[in-house]
């Protein structure tokens, strides 16, 4: 045994040589303790800031103070176990006994354990993985905690039922076991099953019954269908039913739809070749609501059990069309909850598409060479467009595989998505695409599905007034028999049986469908819990609710629109508004309520108040790279605002124009800024000051991009001026990006510390936080030579940025770190900052970032490697992107790199570039850079640079630079 264990199954406890010593109080230094342990590698210091802390506390104090009480637990005086430096932390535990690891190792090889070894490690890894420890307050963690636990849940399984398959001939001993596995995992139907089995061949005949109805129970809050199993289960009396020989094919049941059943044998075909299949299909179901779409969906769905494919189920929801990947993530958290995609996918927000792409792919062929595969999705017509993209994706880079995608979608719904369209012409020209339309029943087929339901039923005029539609045609013969005539007055018969509240509830329910839960139907209604709880159990019981995956939900689309119908227009209206109103308060950092804000509010009736949301909307979505779901926003919006009045329309159009330059670039960049110009000279004339600042704001910006300096301060101090007289938050705001612009510009940073200065005096008095304050403050001590003050007050901007979604802010921060980091010559710290900052120029838009990017990485691996190749790549890149400011410091640090290499005339070609850049742009410290950099080749080789730049370099110095040139200038002309 180890001198030094720890059990993470359970509680978490730390065992020395025997004895359990007592844990430090904190949560979060337990939780860090067991990260450490169980990710055993380097981790970033920033990285577990983030994990663990907010961003109000002192998060690297707080890293420092857990460690310290961790070091007590783990460390011996001769063997530190806790490693860290400046930038990462480790935990060595070569010589620690973990017991999940210990459990993870045990499973891969279970065949050769005996039935000792195997009591032993179930009785011995008991307990939920670090119970009590998930902290769901912080995301990544939390995350990271469920997937763990999933996986111990997932061995701890492996060991019960190995162990239920070697005592088949022992059910008493077996029981305790199966027992243990059905709490383990309570939704999974085959544990249950067995389970079952035991209890009626101990003829524990009544336990066995209670095991079947809780494994319905448990089946519906999945909103998955029984598959005969349990009911299987409990009918046989004293053995265990044959099962089919290793590989063997089941009968295939007979899956029969009245009226269907040539699109039944349809799919039978395709699900029964899928095994041979040499491509990719897709199929594409469609008609209008309550056709069959979904039973059909449902019928496929039972042939691909048949035949042992593997199954992805996922449903597409009106109010969630701006969700990244939703259909995609919901698939794959169903079916794969603890791959690696799966994760990926929950927080598709922060990671590149293309990354997303690449690993749904990789996922999909894995799964398709291992088994034929079948995705099911309901509802294609309100896919988002990332999930639209992704697919298509799929099926062009790996056409060739087992694969199976079956959609059901209602028409005119799908001609209004225009990324579906667009991905169905693209898999119809590339023969990938298979369409069923199901049209209307003809009477006679209505005849006998009614029939089948209810025999008692008179049928005289159904075929008629349901129009085809079997679900209607269900719905009036159920209303025949309760003495209704049509499905409205079904419904209304049955919602006259409710109270005033519970009627409130249900008209309420209508509107947010699909996201019915207590929370939110308590703050629209202002009702009681209990209240909601009752009035949903009876529209239950009613059968006009149902259960499914996400809880409660309308039996059916017809259903709800029956409801939602009742609801007199205006009020209807006034609904969607009190919705949305109340989600633009609650949508801060949730992309799904972000999607329900922009739904709701294109239904109040109010347009600006949905031009508003679209710009909340927007917001978020940039927030979690979601560039083209903002974009879409961002043009809904601006048709929005040509129903407005002039000011209303000027100040909606401003706010949306900040969202389109954040998620793309800008191509007639000077045109967008005198556009900005001019509409910010209209917010003034309506008295808007808060958005005359920030038209002049986005035009400065744009000038500084790309070069027009003096314009981008003219236009940053008039921003600053209309900030003044207003809020506090407007005059914040406008003080800290009119310094921040300064400091950018290298230009008046005397008064540029100045504002700064009176901006955070006034942050500091009001608690409004902004991330140009300490973005400034580390370009101003950067150019001051106070490297280690700069980085303090850089990482509390990146971090603040990060907090607030500030994506360019964030990226900036990033910049001048990496930038800080060169200048002092630690290049592997200004790696780490570069390859963050290539990680975010990836995802925030197509314009300099990405390239800027990748010249810092290709610079941080020149100086650590000797390894160039690509530089070249990374500067054209940069050169077509057209940011002069930062093209101007790339070659001025490629030069000293090339210098230093020995490779002078590329040196010198990068050096009088940047000189003329610099100069063009009146940027003192570059221009002295390169001056110093053409010096220095002057001094190895006059023939390349023929006169000397000491004079230019005196008066560049006299001129004033910064603190780090000003030094760099006197080295350069001490030498020969």
């Amino acid at each position: 045994m180890a001198g030094l264990q720890l059990q993470v199954l359970g509680d978490l406890e730390v065992i020395r040589d025997g004895s359990v010593l007592p844990l430090p109080p904190s949560r979060k230094t337990r939780g860090l303790l067991a990260y450490l342990a169980l990710n055993n590698r380097p981790q970033r210091r920033e990285q577990l800031c983030e994990l663990l802390w907010e961003i109000p506390d002192d998060p690297r104090g707080s890293l420092r103070w857990s460690l310290s009480k961790i070091r007590k637990l783990v460390d011996d005086e001769q063997q530190p176990r806790i490693i860290a430096d400046r930038s990462t932390v480790a935990f060595d535990t070569a010589d620690v006994e973990i017991d999940v690891l210990d459990l993870h190792r045990a499973t891969d090889d279970l065949a050769h354990a005996s039935v000792d070894e195997l009591v032993r490690l179930a009785e011995q890894n008991q307990g939920v993985f670090l119970q009590g420890l998930d902290l769901p307050d912080f995301h990544d963690y939390h995350a990271w905690c469920i997937g763990e636990r999933e996986r111990a849940i997932r061995s701890q399984a492996q060991v019960l039922r190995e162990l239920g398959e070697r005592l088949a001939d022992q059910p008493e001993r077996a029981l305790d076991y199966a027992l243990s596995l059905v709490s383990l995992t309570p939704f999974d139907e085959s544990p249950r099953a067995r389970l079952i089995q035991l209890l009626v061949q101990l003829d524990r005949k009544q336990e066995a019954e209670h095991q079947y109805r809780v494994g319905l129970e448990k089946l519906a809050e999945l909103g998955v269908e029984e598959s005969g199993r349990l009911a299987a289960a409990l009918r046989q009396r004293s053995a265990v039913a044959p099962q089919p020989a290793p590989g063997a094919r089941r009968p295939a049941p007979e899956h029969s739809l009245v009226g269907r059943e040539e699109e039944v044998a349809l799919f039978r075909g395709m699900v029964d070749s899928l095994a041979q299949a040499d491509r990719a299909r897709v199929v594409l179901i469609r008609g209008e609501p309550g056709i069959g779409k979904s039973r059909l969906l449902q019928a496929v769905a039972a042939m691909a059990r048949d035949v042992g494919a593997g199954i992805l189920k996922a449903a597409a929801f009106e109010s969630e069309m701006i969700r990244p990947f939703g259909v995609w993530n919901d698939a794959l958290k169903r079916a794969l909850p603890d791959n690696a995609t799966s994760r990926l996918l929950a927080s598709a927000g922060e990671v590149a598409r293309e990354q997303v792409f690449d690993s749904l792919a990789r996922v999909l062929s894995e799964q398709t060479e291992r088994h034929p595969v079948v995705v099911l999705c309901d509802d294609v017509h309100w896919s988002d467009e990332s999930s639209l993209s992704a697919l298509h994706y799929v099926l062009r880079s790996s056409p060739r595989q087992r694969l199976l995608l079956v959609a059901t979608s209602r028409e005119v719904e799908l001609r209004d998505n225009n990324a579906a369209q667009q991905v169905l012409r693209s898999l119809r020209s590339d023969k990938l695409l298979d369409e069923v339309f199901l049209s209307a029943m003809p009477p006679e087929h209505i005849e006998r599905l009614v029939k089948a339901h209810f025999p008692d039923s008179e049928l005289a005029t159904l075929g008629h007034d349901c129009a085809g539609n079997p679900l209607l045609a269900l719905e009036l013969a159920r209303a025949g028999v309760e003495g209704g005539s049509s499905l409205a007055e079904l419904v209304a018969e049955r919602m006259s049986r409710f109270d005033t509240d519970a009627e409130t509830v249900l008209h309420w329910a209508a509107v947010i469908s699909p996201r019915l839960n207590v929370s939110v139907l308590q703050q629209v209604t202002g009702l009681p819990p209990q209240m909601i709880d009752d009035a949903l159990a009876q529209a239950e019981q009613q059968g006009i609710l149902h259960p499914g995956e996400r809880g409660l939900r309308f039996a059916h689309e017809l259903i709800r629109q029956s409801v939602y119908q009742g609801i007199p227009p205006s009020r209807c209206q006034s609904m969607h508004r009190q919705v949305a109103e109340q989600l633009e308060r609650d949508a801060a950092v949730d992309l799904e309520l972000a999607a329900d804000l922009a739904h709701h509010a294109r239904l109040s009736g109010d347009p600006f108040l949905a031009g508003k949301a679209m710009v909340s909307a927007g917001k978020l979505c940039l927030r979690f790279f979601a560039n083209e779901d903002a974009l879409a926003l961002y043009r809904e919006g601006i048709a929005l605002a040509g129903q407005l009045n002039d000011a209303q329309r000027v100040c909606l159009t401003l706010e949306l124009e900040e969202i389109r330059m954040t998620g793309a670039p800008v191509e007639d960049w000077q045109g967008m800024a005198n556009e900005f110009v001019g509409l910010a000279e209209q917010a003034m004339d309506h008295g808007s000051r808060s958005h005359a600042r920030l038209g002049y704001q986005m035009a400065s910006y744009l000038r500084w991009l790309h070069g027009e300096l003096s314009a981008a301060k003219r236009f940053s101090l008039q921003a600053e001026r209309m900030s003044r007289g207003g809020t506090d938050e407007a005059q914040i705001l406008g003080l800290a990006e009119a310094a921040k612009c300064l400091a950018m510009l290298e230009r008046d940073l005397s008064r540029a510390d100045a504002m700064t200065m009176e901006a955070q005096s006034l942050a500091q008095r009001t608690g409004y936080q902004s991330a140009a304050i300490p973005t400034t403050l580390g370009i101003l001590n950067y150019y001051a030579d106070s490297f280690d003050v700069a980085i303090e007050h850089l990482e509390d901007a990146r971090t603040l940025a990060k907090s607030q979604g500030d994506r360019l802010t964030e990226f900036m921060a990033n910049e001048y770190l990496a930038m800080v980091e060169m200048e002092r010559r630690d290049c592997g710290a200004a790696q780490d900052y570069a390859a963050a900052l290539v990680e975010i120029g990836a995802r925030v838009r197509e314009g300099s970032e990405l390239p800027y990017a990748q010249c810092l990485e290709a610079l941080c691996r020149y100086s650590l490697t000797d390894d160039d190749s690509g530089l070249a790549p990374a500067l054209e890149a940069l050169h077509r992107a057209d940011a002069k400011q930062r093209l101007a410091f790339v070659l001025n640090r490629a030069a000293i790199q090339y210098i230093e290499h020995g490779e002078l005339a590329r040196g010198q070609a990068c050096a009088t570039e940047a000189l003329e850049l610099a100069r063009l742009m009146e940027r003192p410290s570059e221009v002295l850079q390169a001056l110093l950099n053409l010096e220095r080749i002057h001094q190895q080789d006059p023939g390349l640079v023929e006169c000397s730049q000491r004079e230019q370099i005196q008066q560049a110095v006299a001129a004033g630079v910064a603190g780090w040139a000003r030094k760099r200038s006197q080295a350069v002309l001490a030498g020969p």
